[in-house]
């Protein structure tokens, strides 16, 4: 019985991420900063690097309370604050406005950064599913990209109605309404039993940061996540202007979305083959290096069907490596403080891409290829400079490791 309740909360977590990435907005965020609110690069940056800023200092605070108090809760009340930010972009046309909007979107994703993966983590392990956890992790990639794959083409379907750019906001708020509906199904989960921290908040925050640059796998492996994710980001800003600079319309933008989003889903489906016929060494290098290629090449090519292809591939690599690094970083860290170290690693995540943030859109704003050529070459520097060695995925495996998570007493 404690069984099937335990899988029937893995079901309502498949089903939460879905709700949660029913997000309208995502094929036309660019057009509504430059086309309803009539900013450009520079200035739509800024306020990303607003909402960064607030992310990074609140990351492990929120990390803490996940730990402390219930990972469910921290997701659900996250979920409500992403809704509540996504209101404000729907009712409001103030770009002022929207600093206080995106603080509170920041809060929000800093609630479920962490304590998502480790709600997950933790129900797998009470199933004895652990040693499989990075085809669960792919699951639950593939239903939150199935909400994507639904709401993208709704998305820009509104947005290119009538009178554009007037329901470019209204999009906005559909994707609150989701957020409140993934915030309900997340409380209704069942959240496994686990050992409660002890420390105060402080405590716990200093020993997720020990336990991230003071174990030596569990390093290699965040630094490659950290850095390789943050470059490819951008990805999702850029395929709208590169894909109407070819020619596409703004209704179309919803389905280019949804169609590299399902390409990656197939890609995730099939994480268990790729693995087999590459090797996991091959395959993390593979998607590491093959993204800063393909961004130079965006930089030159203006043909529409060349730049899908690009974008395609661009964005498969990114979520595919996501689940097998989830996998192998969840291996290094203890229950008790899972959602810690894993929002330091967010953490780390976060300030990469903001001090990346408001040079990708200066060079923007002079010319989208030189924002592209400066991705790919970083690509290619951070691929190569944090490249996981075939003996940390021999040791993670196996189990082994020549550190030990520092505890709180350090």
């Amino acid at each position: 019985m404690v069984s099937q309740m335990k899988r029937g909360s893995l079901a309502k977590a498949y089903a939460a991420v879905f709700l949660k990435n029913l997000q309208f907005f995502g094929p036309i965020a660019v057009p509504y900063f430059l086309d309803w609110l009539r900013v450009d690069y520079t200035r739509m940056f800024i306020l990303q690097a607003w909402f960064l800023f607030w992310v990074f200092a609140l990351e492990i605070p929120t990390g803490v309370v996940a730990d402390k108090f219930g990972r469910k809760i921290s997701v659900a009340a996250g979920c409500l604050l992403f809704g509540a930010d996504m209101l404000f972009f729907g009712l409001s046309n103030s770009y002022l406005l929207l600093f206080l909007a995106e603080f509170l979107g920041a809060v929000g994703m800093t609630l479920i950064s962490g304590a998502e993966q480790a709600l997950l983590y933790d129900l797998l392990v009470v199933l004895n599913e652990e040693d499989r956890a990075r085809f669960y992790f792919a699951r639950y990639e593939v239903a939150g990209t199935l909400g994507l794959l639904m709401a993208f083409p709704v998305g820009s379907m509104i947005a290119g109605l009538r009178d554009y750019p007037r329901f470019l906001p209204v999009a906005f708020s559909m994707t609150a309404v989701s957020a409140f509906l993934a915030a309900a199904a997340y409380f209704w989960m069942q959240e496994p039993p686990r050992k409660r921290p002890h420390e105060n908040f402080l405590e716990m925050g200093m020993t997720g940061l020990r336990t991230l640059f003071a174990h030596r796998n569990l390093r290699a492996f965040a630094l490659n996540a950290v850095t390789i994710s943050s470059v490819t980001f951008f990805a999702y800003w850029f395929y709208q202007p590169i894909s109407q600079r070819a020619g596409l319309g703004i209704v179309w933008l919803g389905f280019v979305g949804a169609g590299f989003n399902l390409f990656a889903t197939l890609l995730l489906s099939n994480v268990r083959l790729l693995e087999k016929a590459l090797g996991l060494s091959r395959l993390l290098l593979l998607t590491a290096l093959l993204p800063s290629a393909l961004f130079i090449a965006l930089g030159f090519v203006r043909r529409l069907d060349l730049s899908l292809v690009i974008l395609f591939l661009l964005v498969g690599c990114k979520m595919l490596r996501m689940p097998i690094l989830n996998d192998f970083i969840n291996r290094h860290i203890e229950s008790e403080n899972r959602a810690t170290v894993i929002s330091s690693i967010s953490l780390l995540e976060r300030l990469v891409t903001f001090l990346l943030y408001p040079v990708v859109g200066l060079l923007a704003d002079a010319g989208l290829d030189y924002a592209l050529w400066l991705l790919g070459a970083l690509c290619a520097v951070f691929a190569l400079g944090t490249r996981i060695s075939s003996r940390h995925l021999a040791e993670a495996q196996a189990g082994t490791s020549p550190e030990s998570p520092p505890t709180a007493a350090g």
